[in-house]
């Protein structure tokens, strides 16, 4: 299927006419007063460890309140193929069956995706003043730089910035973040926020969360508006990268050294010369008590220049987000996802290039669909279980060159890292076995996934590759 391309200016449209129409008075209420003492924190089955209202005791500094939160947890990995790496699969890269990758099974245990966490949150009761919160928040992994010899003696990963940004909120409505956070094209649970937990996520263990999901860090600048509970409209300008994946694409001739000195390949580090920021969109709907829509759409421009470096040639690319959730009682929820545009790879985690390119080196922007479907299901207050079904397709998108071959991805004969579709099935648990109020909890999680990628048709006879994956972790949590 041929993903259809559109402009940026009928989603940005679209999505504003929606928010202006649901104007009306806030129901927003005020953050709750720091607390001294902290409350017995429910079972939270999810990576995610930061809400928008702070949790939890915190030291007293001056106006401000500190919390250090986060936790401390082994992972157990179990591969049936050695596709390598921590906590997080390489979805796009499992290896096929006809490898020595694809004939061993791989067993490990990691800490990396333990987190640390540092939370101010400074109020300003001052009547005068419209300003009602000021909030920094850094978070923290463990994965890292990976040294060849990590697992031989010491396993000294490297530290990692997961997130790190500062929030204030100017009276009950807007919202005003700078950091690096999760995008704006991440599904949220309910109301617009930029704070970890309130993103939909999934209750994977894997740190790469579920194929096909859409997500990314990044750097950015965003405004959010929320009128009432029921609509929420934010717009951010997001740090961009145009990237090509390892090894994916087949390049003019014409051109080959140019493109790939301005494309992530996969060890560009920040030296990519990017045009524009990534323009980011969302809209959030809460009809009624049990619903909740949100669309969020992203503007792209891609661009490179070439010998004798006279012009630049550019492209627009990007695409759209749904997310709906069905509250279906207390403890049950569904869940339903979708994504699709040109040149929207990079936000599906980076397993299909943003673009191809033609004989003359021109920009061609590689189609690009997502899904997830799931239900989750909270059986007591420290018991809960999931499951999902995920995936993201990828057009083919090639041409003939001037010596006739083929340049792009998904051609006939293209190597097999030119996934045309990756699906996943996972289901997940999680157990809450020790909780207190001052102490902190202990947390059991499980995930088992099937996974698979299906080349481009290929000349061998190889039509997939297959893995199965199953984590297990436990963890202590901070109070």
């Amino acid at each position: 299927m041929r993903v259809t391309r559109f402009t940026a200016t009928a989603i940005v449209c679209f999505l504003f006419a929606s928010a202006a129409s649901g104007q009306e008075a806030s129901t927003t209420p005020p953050p709750p007063a720091p607390q001294a003492q902290a409350a017995e924190q429910p079972a939270n089955p999810t990576q995610e460890i930061a809400r928008e209202q702070p949790e939890g005791a915190a030291l007293a500094i001056g106006p401000a309140r500190l919390r250090i939160g986060g936790y401390l947890g082994v992972t157990g990995i179990y591969r049936s193929t050695n596709s390598g790496g921590g906590a997080g699969t390489s979805f796009a890269s499992i290896p096929y069956e006809d490898t020595v990758q694809g004939n061993v099974s791989e067993a490990r245990l990691s800490v990396q995706s333990s987190r640390l966490s540092l939370r101010v949150d400074a109020e300003f009761p001052e009547p005068e003043t419209r300003f009602r919160r000021l909030s920094g928040y850094f978070e923290m992994d463990f994965g890292g730089t990976v040294p060849g010899t990590v697992a031989v003696t010491s396993s000294s990963v490297g530290l990692r910035l997961r997130q790190g940004f500062a929030e204030v909120q100017y009276g009950r409505t807007f919202f005003l973040a700078a950091g690096q956070a999760f995008s704006l094209m991440t599904a949220q649970k309910d109301q617009i926020s930029i704070w970890p937990s309130d993103v939909e996520l999934s209750q994977s263990v894997d740190t790469n969360y579920l194929a096909g999901m859409i997500w990314d860090r990044a750097p950015q600048v965003r405004l959010t508006w929320r009128p009432s509970r029921k609509i929420n409209w934010a717009v951010s300008i997001e740090n961009p990268e145009q990237q090509l994946g390892r090894d994916l694409l087949s390049l003019p001739a014409c051109c080959a050294t140019d493109i790939e000195a301005q494309y992530n390949t996969g060890s560009e580090e920040l030296s990519v010369p990017n045009l524009l920021p990534d323009m980011v969109t969302r809209v959030a709907f809460n009809p009624i008590q049990p619903v909740h829509v949100d669309i969020g759409g992203v503007l792209r421009v891609f661009r490179h220049t070439l010998a004798p470096y006279d012009d630049d040639i550019k492209e627009i690319g990007g695409g759209v987000g749904v997310n709906a959730r069905l509250n279906v009682t207390a403890g049950t929820k569904l869940l339903l996802q979708s994504a699709f545009g040109s040149g929207l790879g990079r936000y599906v985690g980076g397993l299909v290039p943003d673009v191809a390119f033609r004989r003359d080196g021109s920009i061609d922007p590689i189609g690009t669909v997502s899904w997830l479907g799931g239900a989750e299901q909270k059986i007591s207050d420290k018991v809960s279980v999931g499951g999902y079904y995920s995936g993201v397709d990828a057009d083919e998108t090639f041409a003939l060159d001037t010596d006739g071959r083929y340049v792009g991805f998904g051609y006939p004969g293209a190597p097999k890292s030119n996934n045309r579709r990756i699906q996943e099935v996972t289901g997940t648990g999680s157990y809450q076995f020790l909780r207190s109020s001052d102490r902190g909890s202990g947390q059991f999680n499980v995930q088992m996934s099937w996974l698979s990628r299906e080349p481009w048709p290929q000349d061998d006879g190889l039509t997939s590759a297959s893995a199965l994956l199953f984590f297990v972790q436990v963890r202590y949590n901070l109070p």
